[in-house]
């Protein structure tokens, strides 16, 4: 009999605390002792996850694609420069005015405008190699030297929201001047503060509708995300803008381009000086290397047919920052893109840091379970890494959410962004790259209420503005910045050290010296006297 009661009062306490945290799971979010409390949701792990992007068709990954191909392209080459004198040519340069080359020098601590007083949300590297590709990018800003930045993300940075003023940053403190890669068109309207674009005659296309492209164009794909078919008459033109001090003032350009069959086409430099392009047909990518002070580039079609990327208008040395944004992508579009046209780009343009941005799209009320969505990040993360080969890879976290309570209609935390966040952070953990957290920086400036209260974001508490994407880009570059800053302090200390031990040796070698000196003058002193004597 007691043992029956037991059970029964076992099955009684069992009961209520199901019942008891399902009723969590209907309750809103409300503060307790200052702190907000979140909707408790017991069967997330066992819903499926949310497809990423309902409304964009899905890649699959294909790594034994990717490997292939890139394997046929050391083979061809192989075999070209076997049979043939000469390669085709991959980049065709038009010196107007040779530009002055930037002075690369270690840089001096007292040089850096940080506040080594403020809490930074600190970049979490997890390669365990002593000089590993991260730890080569901040060498290299260090350095002094050149550095190239791929931002690839979703709507999130789309119309160079974040990259802007990351770019601002980053070139005030480490030299480097433009806007970077700008496509030459795309199947929609944007507006980019940041450069000024007008084309015509182009047929565009996203590598988000593959089931739409045409045949000749679906392995023509760079991580921009666009191309732009154009026959003769097709014409872009780009100019820069004075919203940030380093946009003008380029002193060079470059247009990516592809051209089967031979083609004509002209460069136009501040709507003045004028240069023609013969370019023979070839199954590769393809540079137009301008150097000349560039405040605004013409590209147009004279002849034959061309598949244009884009341009990128820069300085000479310095940080380049290039936003390839692109709309309702959860990074699965990148396994759509051509490795070959990747490698060939990486090859021309040498890019030393990816940053991966994305998962906001997928991101479900309550849910708790992501691990889908993370296995998918490790291929995005080997798939850049193939492409890319010199190249440090960064995944950014995902940002804060809130929504919208169908029981009170007022805003709520997502309660999934932490939960998300952890899996992005474990895919860069598995796969030994480098991670910040987008959601900690938000929290630290007051979450996503604080972002719509200042006017940092939409009122749909889901996507920020520029005022937000300044304050995002102010954490993420001070992260950067701070650990080139503890770079260059840590071989000041140790040229201090080695400075400081030098003397001491010098000193001791003096003494040393001055103690044989002092031990052997009394002897002279008696030789001298005696023959005095």
């Amino acid at each position: 009999m007691e043992q029956r009661d037991r059970s029964s009062r076992v099955g009684w306490f069992t009961l209520s605390v199901v019942l008891g945290v399902m009723a969590l799971g209907i309750i809103p979010p409300f503060k307790m002792f200052g702190m907000l409390t979140e909707r408790v949701d017991i069967l997330s792990e066992l819903r499926p996850e949310s497809a990423a992007g309902e409304e964009a068709e899905e890649y699959i990954a294909d790594i034994e694609r990717l490997e292939l191909e890139l394997a046929t392209m050391i083979v061809d080459s192989v075999a070209i420069v076997d049979t043939l004198p000469e390669l085709p040519t991959a980049r065709y340069e038009w010196i107007v005015e040779q530009a002055a080359m930037r002075e690369r020098r270690a840089l001096r601590s007292d040089e850096f405008r940080i506040d080594t007083t403020k809490q930074v949300i600190a970049i979490e590297d997890f390669d365990t190699l002593e000089h590993g590709k991260f730890d080569r990018f901040i060498q290299k800003l260090a350095n002094g030297e050149d550095v190239r930045i791929a931002f690839m993300g979703d709507s999130f940075i789309e119309g160079d929201i974040l990259t802007s003023d990351f770019r601002a940053i980053m070139q005030e403190q480490f030299g480097g001047r433009g806007v970077g890669f700008v496509a030459c068109d795309i199947p929609f309207v944007t507006v980019r503060k940041s450069v000024k674009r007008s084309s015509t005659g182009w047929t565009a296309y996203s590598v988000m509708k593959p089931k739409s492209l045409p045949e000749r164009v679906k392995d023509k794909f760079f991580v921009s995300g666009y191309v732009a078919e154009g026959k003769a008459g097709a014409t872009t033109r780009w100019s820069a803008t004075d919203v940030f001090s380093t946009l003008d003032s380029c002193s060079r350009a470059r247009v990516l381009l592809y051209s089967r069959d031979s083609s004509s086409v002209v460069v136009e430099v501040n709507d003045t000086l004028r240069q023609s392009f013969d370019i023979e047909g070839a199954d590769m990518l393809r540079e137009l290397y301008v150097e000349a002070p560039v405040s605004s580039l013409r590209v147009k079609v004279d002849r034959g047919e061309v598949i244009c990327y884009g341009a990128s208008l820069e300085g000479q040395g310095g940080v380049v920052v290039d936003n390839f944004s692109v709309r309702s992508n959860n990074g699965h579009a990148i396994f759509g893109t051509s490795a070959k046209i990747n490698r060939q780009a990486d090859d021309m343009l040498g890019y030393d840091l990816v940053v991966l941005q994305y998962g906001l799209n997928i991101m479900q009320k309550g849910q708790r379970g992501y691990s889908n969505y993370r296995d998918q990040l490790r291929d995005m993360i080997a798939y850049a890494e193939r492409c890319f080969p010199n190249a440090a890879i960064m995944v950014m976290g995902v940002s804060d959410r809130w929504v919208k309570s169908e029981e009170t209609s007022k805003y709520e935390p997502i309660g999934s962004v932490n939960a998300l966040s952890s899996y992005q952070r474990a895919a860069a953990d598995s796969t030994k790259v480098a991670f910040w957290s987008t959601a900690k920086a938000m929290e630290k400036l007051g979450g996503m209420p604080k972002f719509v209260a200042n006017g940092w974001a939409a009122k749909d508490y889901t996507h920020i503005n520029f005022y937000g994407g300044k304050r995002i880009a102010e954490e993420l570059a001070e992260a950067i910045i701070s650990e080139v800053y503890a770079l260059v302090v840590e071989r000041e200390q140790e040229a201090a050290r080695l400075e400081q031990l030098e003397r001491e040796r010098r000193e001791a070698l003096e003494r040393q010296l001055q103690a044989q000196i002092d031990s052997v003058l009394p002897i002279i002193e008696g030789v001298q006297l005696t023959i005095t004597e």
